[in-house]
């Protein structure tokens, strides 16, 4: 039912607890625009502060190589450094482009996106290119997804530091029983229309700003380093140590591997390679990436 129940309400007086009232995340509104900029918290006086692009991309499949963009969103905003909190909403993109092929009808369904809608469409590079000028901090909810995307359809902005909120964010800790960026708003009491690029960009923003800890956890984990360790030449019996440990294998290269976050977790998995097989000390290989590096294809 597309409609709030009206005719329940007699039930929702006698029964409260046994409804839940869900509201439209206010900044996914048809007028959105009218309202910009959004005052989400007073600056204070001296305050310190940067800029963050929320994005989301549409696209015809799952290969950025093959696939194309042929929606994309973007919310950018303004953060305070000092407390690591959202400020305002402060411009709004949001434009198709034709992917010169039928959309699948697969990609129609989940998004609602035409061909007729896409028809003749381009991204206005200057336009987007603008929202990248001071090289904000640039957050996606499956960054993994949209990075290789944005990087290959705009080459000026594969050094951009990117941020995951689906990744970088334990929100066990915070509460919630997943990660789903629909579950996270409706758990929180809110609903809006997903699969849209610009709506995930709004509904995201929005969630970073309800939820107390978010953007400071996500802000905190974009600064600091990422390092792959790659555990070479591990002996075949120490597989069950590796696995429990949390190492990965990879088929291709055929070694184990794990990534961690901070130099204090680097050494702890030196430590343990090195009590595990005689070998580590010399084969063990660590790769850094910071902000910049990570999510790229």
């Amino acid at each position: 039912m597309d409609s709030f129940p009206l005719n329940r309400i007699e039930d929702i007086k006698c029964h409260p607890n046994d409804f839940r009232l869900l509201e439209r995340v206010p900044v996914t509104r048809a007028d959105v625009q009218e309202m910009l900029p959004i005052i989400l918290n007073d600056k204070l006086e001296g305050e310190n502060t940067w800029s963050v692009v929320f994005l989301d991309t549409e696209t015809t499949g799952m290969n950025a190589v093959s696939d194309k963009v042929i929606e994309l969103g973007m919310v950018r905003c303004t953060f305070s450094l000092d407390r690591k909190i959202l400020l305002s909403i402060d411009r709004i993109f949001d434009a198709y482009e034709d992917p010169k092929r039928p959309i699948p009808p697969e990609i129609t369904r989940l998004t609602g996106i035409s061909d007729d809608m896409v028809k003749g469409q381009r991204f206005d590079d200057e336009t987007v290119l603008n929202y990248f000028v001071d090289g904000p901090l640039v957050v996606a909810h499956n960054a993994s997804f949209d990075r290789p995307f944005v990087d290959r359809r705009f080459s000026n902005l594969e050094r951009m530091p990117w941020a995951c909120t689906q990744k970088e964010i334990d929100w066990s800790k915070l509460g919630f029983g997943g990660y789903k960026l629909e579950f996270l708003l409706q758990s929180s009491g809110y609903f809006y229309e997903a699969h849209r690029a610009c709506n995930d960009c709004l509904a995201l923003c929005y969630l970073m700003y309800i939820t107390p800890g978010a953007f400071e956890s996500l802000y905190n984990s974009s600064i600091e380093a990422t390092y792959k360790i790659e555990a070479i030449g591990a002996p075949f019996d120490c597989k069950d140590n590796l696995k429990s440990h949390g190492y990965r294998w990879d088929s291709n290269e055929k070694f184990w591997y794990i990534q961690v976050t901070g130099a204090t977790a680097v050494t702890e998995q030196l430590s343990f390679l090195q009590g595990l097989y005689r070998q580590a000390r010399d084969k063990v290989r660590i790769i850094e990436f910071t902000a910049r590096e990570r999510y790229r294809a």
